[in-house]
């Protein structure tokens, strides 16, 4: 199935206006009032900068095959599709983990809720929705297709288009899986793929569960990268406004 990159088309544009309108200043501040005024003038800059590329440029959400990747201002998550439970759109674009704890949402920054023009489009197309996507088909079983690379696409949506295609897209996963597993098992029975081991049963007639069935849990990490460029650029600023 193919990768699905979600980002903010409007946050891009505006990061790189709200560079372009950093920059401007900062020129007219060093060539009027010297190097000193105008690496003030810069640090700041910076960090304005730094604040909006961290808000409107770096949140993205990659909708794959296995898993959603979410990644935020300052963490990143990866949500299995069997523990995603539902979506929520009233302030933005939340994954809901089915825990009742607040904390184990995931909130997608990089889909926003849209407005009142988004609303009327949104009603508007409503009736024409309802079977929008195709059933994915499989016709070779073999192990070059099934690891064959998969298209990848990337778009901007609003909350309620971003839920909607995540809806969409584990329904036509679950049937993509089925059909997957359907095909294999004929070519099993045909003889053109080898058939696969059974798991092991433990006392209770039940299957024991794969160490990668266990692995496949929620998982959200601190990223190096926003964190060091924002420690840097605070100490900078600090380093500056001191010294000058």
């Amino acid at each position: 199935m193919p990768t699905i990159i979600l980002r903010s088309l409007a946050g891009r544009i505006g990061t790189v206006l709200v560079a372009l309108a950093c920059l401007y200043p900062v020129m007219v501040i060093w060539l009027a009032d010297g190097y000193g005024n105008g690496l003030k003038a810069l640090v700041v800059a910076a960090v304005v900068v730094l604040a909006v590329w961290l808000l409107w440029w770096r949140p993205q959400a990659v909708v794959a095959e296995d898993e959603i990747e979410v990644r935020n201002a300052f963490r990143s998550h990866r949500i299995p599709w069997e523990s995603l439970r539902g979506t929520r759109t009233r302030w933005g674009l939340v994954l809901e983990l089915g825990s009742d704890a607040p904390a184990s949402n995931v909130t997608v920054s990089a889909c926003q809720r849209g407005g009142v023009l988004t609303a009327v489009r949104h009603e508007r197309r409503a009736v024409r929705v309802d079977e929008a996507y195709v059933t994915a088909t499989v016709t070779d079983p073999s192990e070059d297709a099934v690891s064959a690379e998969c298209p990848t696409y990337r778009t901007h949506m609003d909350a309620a288009d971003a839920a909607h295609l995540i809806e969409l897209y584990r329904a036509a996963r679950t049937e993509y899986l089925a059909l997957t597993r359907r095909l294999r098992r004929r070519a099993q029975r045909l003889g053109k793929l080898p058939a696969e081991p059974t798991a092991p049963v433990d006392s209770g007639g039940q299957n024991n569960p794969s160490s990668a069935a266990l692995a496949r849990v929620p998982t959200g990490r601190w990223d190096r990268a926003p964190m060091a460029a924002t420690a840097a650029i605070v100490f900078l600023l600090a380093v500056v406004l001191l010294a000058l």
